[in-house]
């Protein structure tokens, strides 16, 4: 009788030490920990669109990826692209390095180097503004800037520091120290 405590001790401490080795093991292999700062999702080859009240399409983003963080419920996005459809209007087409989408939604921080592009349309020319660090509020379909923009037409080429753009009008403010070059051949 003796030996089998013995054994059930013998098996018992086996199986502690077993759990011991496991736990050891997986502390040394650096499993990744989850963190409350961290993201809690990610989407690869974003593509999303957003709607109007009215049902009709206001913008669309796409981005090679996504990441939520749940702490203050921003989005980061890695080379995004906004496209902005306006009744009646040019679409105009964003392109940054990266970007960031604050809680609500209600901005949009396109960060890094910005191309803006305006699409020819039977009675507008094509636009291009390059810039940096660009912020959009969505509702009211406008971006600005306070950085160094450069604006190129087939007609003109025009620098300023600081923008604002209003996609609903159609129409490009310069803030200050504007300085450009017009063509008016054709």
């Amino acid at each position: 009788m003796n030996t089998r405590y013995v054994l059930i001790a013998v098996l018992v401490c086996g199986v502690l030490l077993s759990g011991w080795l496991l736990l050891q093991h997986s502390m040394t292999t650096g499993l990744p920990s989850i963190s409350s700062q961290g993201p809690d999702l990610f989407v690869d080859n974003m593509n999303l669109k957003l709607i109007n009240t009215d049902g009709a399409l206001q913008y669309r983003v796409t981005a090679d990826r996504m990441d939520h963080y749940p702490i203050d419920d921003r989005a980061e996005l890695s080379h995004p692209v906004m496209q902005v459809f306006s009744a009646d209007q040019p679409t105009w087409q964003i392109r940054s390095e990266r970007g960031k989408i604050a809680a609500g939604y209600k901005t949009v921080w396109l960060l890094g180097a910005v191309e803006i592009h305006r699409m020819a349309t039977p009675t507008t020319r094509p636009l291009a503004i390059f810039t940096r660090d660009l912020l959009i509020k969505p509702d009211k379909q406008t971006a600005e800037t306070v950085n160094m923009a450069r604006i190129r037409s087939d007609r003109f080429e025009v620098e300023s520091v600081g923008l604002f753009a209003d996609f609903i009008s159609n129409r490009v403010e310069l803030k200050s120290r504007v300085r450009g070059r017009f063509d008016n051949a054709g």
